[in-house]
């Protein structure tokens, strides 16, 4: 064994009798380098943008949330959020209410959904970090002076084009009114009430274009609740990992009547619409990177050609057809691992390059949350590469390596 892999070895590196199977070998090796690193590359730019969607919905939507089966509103019981409270892992626990409005302002309109949170709500999420312009500033209260304030996206307040501050107009808040039934006087089938924006934030623009963010007792009011209802309990963990396990005994306590949701489950289709594209991505150049394996087998078929004389002596000297078959497929095994290894190595720090200087820029500066690609590396995802391209390699070094034993290649001894 330790002679055939040490001629195998030296067939990678020796000189060829023509400078064309030196060409054919380099463009094998190259093809195999190229696409190990770019399987790599494509990959951790997958990861880079899951992460960063994923970090762009945490700040939004929270660890686990709670919502009622059926109907879309539900009187939480005081009891059982103690209990929930008491679980170790339970961080903070936040009531929301929220629903669908006309907004108008100076002329212009648009329909977003008004969420109404309370206190605990700036530590279950980060939407008051991504307040950019203006305070997060729910309620404004001045000696005897009482103000509804919000928040809301960029989209919203582009679209309205409004002033922040005390000393501009008020949004102005339209929807049907509860139970009313249809008039000629628009007053007694809608109600109407004015907000005054305090604060701009941005996330990312399902949001930005989407939702408002006010006071709870605010929207009650406008709702016209008086016995707490909330459509949802957003909940605040204190370690990403206990997550599944709280949901189980938060559900445990809730019961059949609720359900209980964590963040991947709160955005199911879009986390797996990503993934599905990572993977059909990595199909996709998977495939292309066989048809460029067959550069390999042109490459070992010619070093047969080359060392036929070779394999002559070896056979006079006693050499069986294995011993033929395994110096030959080692010696593609062997050009495969050294070409992976010079692969990852150059995806490692191309992609390390791009994360410290963010070399590669996104087009359209201003209109992304980031400049350049994101790019995160994963260990599992040298491990499947790595499998991937060995065993392609294996595959296209099997088929010359058995020719070259049985000597049925295109040539005839002399």
């Amino acid at each position: 064994m330790k002679l055939t892999l040490r001629i195998a070895w030296r067939y990678i590196f020796s000189k060829k009798s023509t400078n064309a199977i030196n060409i054919i070998s380099g463009i094998s090796m190259s093809g195999i380098i190229i696409g190990s690193a770019s399987l790599i590359i494509v990959l951790s730019a997958f990861n880079g943008f899951e992460n960063l969607v994923a970090r762009l919905y945490s700040t939004f939507y929270p660890d686990i949330t709670i919502t009622p089966m059926v109907g879309k509103v539900f009187v939480p019981d005081s009891n059982k959020i103690a209990q929930i409270q008491q679980l170790e892992g339970v961080a903070y626990i936040s009531e929301t209410l929220e629903e669908n409005v006309l907004l108008a302002y100076n002329k212009q309109e648009h329909i977003a959904t008004i969420k109404g949170v309370d206190t605990m709500y700036r530590y279950v999420t980060a939407v008051d970090d991504s307040v950019f312009y203006g305070e997060y500033i729910l309620d404004y209260n001045y000696l005897n002076y009482n103000l509804d304030c919000a928040v809301m996206g960029s989209g919203v307040a582009s679209t309205l084009n409004v002033s922040l501050g005390l000393d501009y107009p008020a949004v102005q808040i339209f929807m049907p009114r509860r139970g009313a039934k249809p008039s000629a006087n628009p007053r007694n089938t809608f109600v109407q009430r004015g907000i005054q924006p305090m604060g701009v934030f941005r996330i990312q623009q399902e949001f930005d274009s989407k939702y408002v963010i006010t006071s709870l007792p605010f929207i009650r009011s406008l709702l016209e609740y008086e016995n707490g209802e909330v459509s949802s309990l957003e909940i605040k963990t204190t370690s990403a990992k206990e997550v599944d396990a709280l949901m189980k005994r938060i559900s445990a306590i809730m019961g059949d009547d609720y359900v209980v949701k964590n963040r991947f489950m709160q955005n199911e289709f879009l986390y797996r619409v990503m993934r599905t594209e990572k993977w059909a991505v990595y199909f996709i150049l998977t495939f292309i990177f066989i048809i460029a394996a067959f550069n390999m087998i042109g490459s070992i078929a010619m070093l047969v050609i080359d060392k036929k004389k070779d394999i002559g002596i070896l056979r006079s000297l006693g050499a069986t057809e294995s011993t033929i078959r395994n110096i030959f497929f080692i010696q593609g095994v062997l050009q495969t691992l050294v070409s992976i290894g010079i692969g990852f190595t150059l995806a490692t720090i191309l992609c390390y390059l791009q994360m410290q200087f963010g070399i590669v820029t996104i087009p359209g500066q201003g209109t992304f949350v980031v400049t350049a690609y994101p790019i995160a590396l994963e260990w599992k995802d040298y491990v499947n590469v790595f499998l991937t391209v060995l065993f392609v390699g294996c595959a296209a070094a099997y088929f010359p390596a058995y020719m070259a034993a049985r000597q049925k290649w295109l040539f005839k001894s002399e």
